[in-house]
């Protein structure tokens, strides 16, 4: 049974945000912008971490509510500060734009059923980000999401994101893929129509967000120290205004045609 995204709440949310990078793009010089007029707690931002059998689903505990701080902080997009652990078979997946899969180790594969969940969520307009956070060029964890992403999209290879990809300038300029250690000096990914759905980092980016709950960073950085650090947390908050924005020039000309496919597909 094909399942769809809650329409409504996530085009909602989404348009908003678009709407407040498109003013940052024409802002971005003044001192401060505007926060967006309160629409109620669905507007604010939630990144679910998936669950998955086998290996360690979760070993950068503090990734994304320390990544949420950073957005928070830096941009206008509010955020929900909650740990969201879910299943891939959970139906409230539908209800957020954005979702991170990240590991150190070999996982189990995921059944038919919960890639034809997260092929439809991939394709009807969700984000996926996967992260390696074990460190290691060619981990166990690599394998196992080399595995799963040819059994999602067969047909569709994974490649190296182009240099002037739009995740590269959606907020930063971005000139280098740095994580916690850098490993892979690129982005591979997963462009389905010409919108990419599924970025994938080997650098362990959890690891160079994490800060404790007294604000310490969690992890030392292999092979540079803040300034490393400083172009990891701006490529998340890259790959996080990518993901709900697209590219926003392009979206204000395209968005009829947006609402219009997203209203077809609202009760397949």
């Amino acid at each position: 049974m094909i399942r769809r995204l809650r329409i409504r709440r996530t085009l909602k949310t989404r348009v908003c945000l678009l709407l407040i990078c498109f003013f940052i793009g024409f802002l971005s010089a003044s001192p401060a912008v505007s926060p967006a007029l309160a629409m109620g707690d669905y507007s604010k931002l939630v990144v679910p971490q998936i669950k998955y059998r086998g290996g360690s689903f979760k070993p950068r505990p503090e990734a994304l509510e320390s990544l949420l701080v950073q957005i928070a902080n830096r941009t206008s997009i509010e955020v929900k500060r909650v740990s969201l652990d879910m299943e891939l078979s959970n139906p409230d997946l539908f209800d957020y734009p954005f979702i991170y899969l990240a590991g150190n180790d070999a996982f189990s594969p995921f059944s038919p059923e919960e890639l034809n969940i997260l092929r439809n969520y991939l394709s009807y307009g969700g984000f996926l980000l996967i992260d390696d956070n074990s460190s290691a060029s060619n981990s166990k964890f690599d394998a196992s999401v080399r595995g799963m992403i040819s059994e999602l999209f067969p047909h569709v290879p994974l490649q190296k994101l182009p240099e002037d990809h739009s995740i590269f300038r959606s907020f930063y300029l971005i000139d280098q893929v740095a994580g916690r250690a850098l490993v892979k000096p690129y982005i591979e990914g997963i462009s389905v129509k010409g919108r990419t759905v599924l970025a994938y980092v080997g650098n362990d980016l959890g690891g160079a967000w994490s800060r404790d709950k007294l604000g310490h960073w969690t992890y030392d950085m292999v092979g540079g120290g803040d300034d490393q650090r400083k172009m990891a947390i701006r490529l998340g908050v890259n790959i996080v205004l990518y993901a709900l924005t697209l590219d926003y020039k392009k979206d204000m000309v395209h968005l009829p045609i947006i609402l219009e496919r997203l209203r077809r597909n609202q009760y397949r």
